[in-house]
C-alpha cells in the first residue's frame, strides 16, 4: 500500500518529532501577548505579539525586530564551491566577494524558478544560501563537483531589525558605526557578547539588518538588541506584519506567488507551491535583472535564451489595485459581513477579462501603509500596462457565489523602497 501524501511529505524533510522552536523562541514566546502562531516550514513563529497595526507601523515609522530563523540556510563549501554556485545561479557572481551578498533566483533545466533568496560569500571556498528549502536541489546538481553541501537551518537563528531607526539600534547594540555598511554587505561583529554576522538586508522595503547568530545564543542577542532599541521605539513584530510589509514592498515568496520548480515543494504548505500552472521563469517574476544570459553556462540557460529570443515570457507580474468597495457592496447584498482579510491570502484567485481566464492574483491583502486592497497579478503579457482593468474571482462565503471584483493594474512596488537608502 502506498503512503498517504502527508506521510510522503514528512518523509522528504519533515521531522518525525514535529514542530520545533526557533533559537529565539524563549524570548518571542515571553513577549507575545496572543496565542497566535504562524506555521513556517518546520517551526512556529509568533504571528502577532499584541497589535498588528502597531507592529506594521513600527516597521514603517520607527523600528521593529522579528524572528526570521526558519529561513533555510544551505552551505556549499569545498574546492569547487565557486564553480558550482556559478552553475546554479543565472546571475553573474564575479563581483560576489567575501563579505558580500547577492539576491538571486535559481532555476531548473526548463528555466523555471526553483526558489529565490540570498547567497552570502562567507570565504574563498564557502557560500551560504538563505531562502526556501532547496538543499536537495543543490545536491542533485552537485554531482561531479568536489563540494560539501550542508543544511544548517537549525544551527543558526536570524533576528531582523527593520525600520527608519534600524541603524541607530544596531549601532548601539554593537558599539560600532555602520554608516558605511552598504546594502547587500555583511560584516562580523559582536552583540550581547556573541559573535554574529550583521547583513544590511531585509524583506520589508525599509532600511534594515539581519543578524545571524549560533542557535544557542538567540536569547542574549535578542536581549541586547531589545535593550539597545528601547530609546528608539523598538517593538517586536510578528509574521503577520512582516508578510503584509513585503507585499506592500512588492516582494514575492515561493509557494503563494510561484510554484517551487524543484524536488521539494512542501515548504509553504500551499496548493500553488506544487501546481505546474504556477511554474514561472525569472522573466515572468520581474527577476530579469538578475539573469545574465551572457554567462557561458548555468542551469536553465538554454530555456531562458529560447524564451528571450521568442519574444519574452507569456505572462508578466504586475500590481493589482482591487476595488474593495465593490466587494463590500456585494457582501452586503447577500446579507453577509464583508470578507476582506487584513492578512495576506496565500491561495491564488483566478483573474479574467470578458469571462476569459487571463491569469491569477496572489498575495492579496489590505495594505494599511497605502490604504488599498492590493495583490500581485500574474497576467497575460498584453494586459501588463498600468491602468488596465481585469476582474478577480472573489467568493462570498457560505453562498456559493463568486463575485467578479474589478481590479486595476498598478505599478510595483506599492510604496517607495527605502532599504537601499541612507
Amino acid at each position: 500500500m502506498s503512503e498517504a501524501p502527508w506521510q510522503e511529505a514528512r518523509a522528504s524533510r519533515f521531522r518525525p518529532d514535529g514542530v520545533v522552536g526557533t533559537p529565539l523562541h524563549t524570548r518571542t514566546a515571553q513577549h507575545s501577548k496572543t496565542p497566535w502562531y504562524f506555521n513556517w516550514d518546520l517551526n512556529h513563529v509568533v504571528d502577532v505579539y499584541d497589535d498588528f497595526h502597531a507592529e506594521l507601523g513600527a516597521i514603517r515609522e520607527t523600528v521593529a525586530m522579528g524572528d526570521m530563523s526558519p529561513l533555510c540556510k544551505c552551505t556549499i563549501s569545498g574546492p569547487d564551491a565557486t564553480r558550482l554556485v556559478d552553475q546554479l545561479v543565472p546571475r553573474n557572481i564575479d563581483n560576489l566577494d567575501v563579505g558580500t551578498v547577492q539576491y538571486t533566483p535559481w532555476c531548473n533545466d526548463d528555466g523555471k524558478v526553483v526558489s529565490d533568496g540570498l547567497v552570502f560569500r562567507a570565504s574563498d571556498s564557502s557560500y551560504r544560501f538563505t531562502g526556501d528549502p532547496t538543499c536537495d536541489w543543490f545536491t542533485e546538481k552537485a554531482e561531479g563537483y568536489d563540494v560539501e553541501i550542508r543544511d544548517e537551518t537549525d544551527d543558526y537563528g536570524i533576528l531582523m531589525v527593520q525600520g527608519p531607526r534600524a541603524r541607530d539600534v544596531v549601532e548601539r547594540a554593537t558599539g560600532a558605526d555602520w554608516s558605511n555598511l552598504d546594502f547587500s554587505r555583511m560584516v562580523r561583529t559582536r552583540i550581547g557578547g556573541v559573535d554574529v554576522e550583521l547583513a544590511r538586508q531585509g524583506f520589508t522595503g525599509e532600511l534594515g539588518y539581519e543578524i545571524l547568530m549560533p542557535a544557542d545564543s538567540g536569547a542574549p542577542v535578542w536581549d541586547a538588541v531589545a535593550e539597545a532599541g528601547a530609546d528608539f521605539g523598538l517593538r517586536p513584530c510578528g509574521e503577520w506584519a512582516i508578510d503584509v510589509a513585503r507585499v506592500e514592498a512588492g516582494l514575492l515568496i515561493p509557494g503563494p506567488d510561484y510554484a517551487n520548480a524543484g524536488p521539494d515543494p512542501t515548504g509553504s504548505h500551499t496548493v500553488s507551491a506544487s501546481d505546474p500552472e504556477c511554474y514561472s521563469s525569472p522573466f515572468e517574476l520581474r527577476m530579469g535583472p538578475f539573469v545574465d544570459l551572457s554567462k557561458e553556462s548555468f542551469v536553465g540557460r538554454d530555456a531562458l535564451i529560447a524564451e528571450a529570443e521568442g519574444g519574452g515570457p507569456p505572462r508578466v507580474l504586475v500590481g493589482l489595485d482591487i476595488d474593495w468597495r465593490a466587494i463590500v457592496a456585494a457582501h452586503v447584498d447577500h446579507g453577509i459581513p464583508p470578507n476582506i482579510s487584513p492578512r495576506v491570502e496565500w491561495v491564488a484567485k483566478p483573474v479574467s477579462v470578458d469571462g476569459n481566464r487571463v491569469g491569477r492574483a496572489s498575495s492579496i491583502t489590505w495594505g494599511p501603509s497605502v490604504d488599498r486592497l492590493i495583490g500581485f497579478g500574474h497576467l497575460d503579457r498584453a494586459l501588463g500596462e498600468s491602468g488596465t482593468e481585469v476582474f478577480v474571482d472573489w467568493a462570498i462565503p457560505g453562498t456559493g457565489t463568486v463575485f467578479a471584483a474589478l481590479a486595476t493594474v498598478a505599478e510595483l512596488p506599492f510604496l517607495e523602497l527605502r532599504r537601499a537608502a541612507g
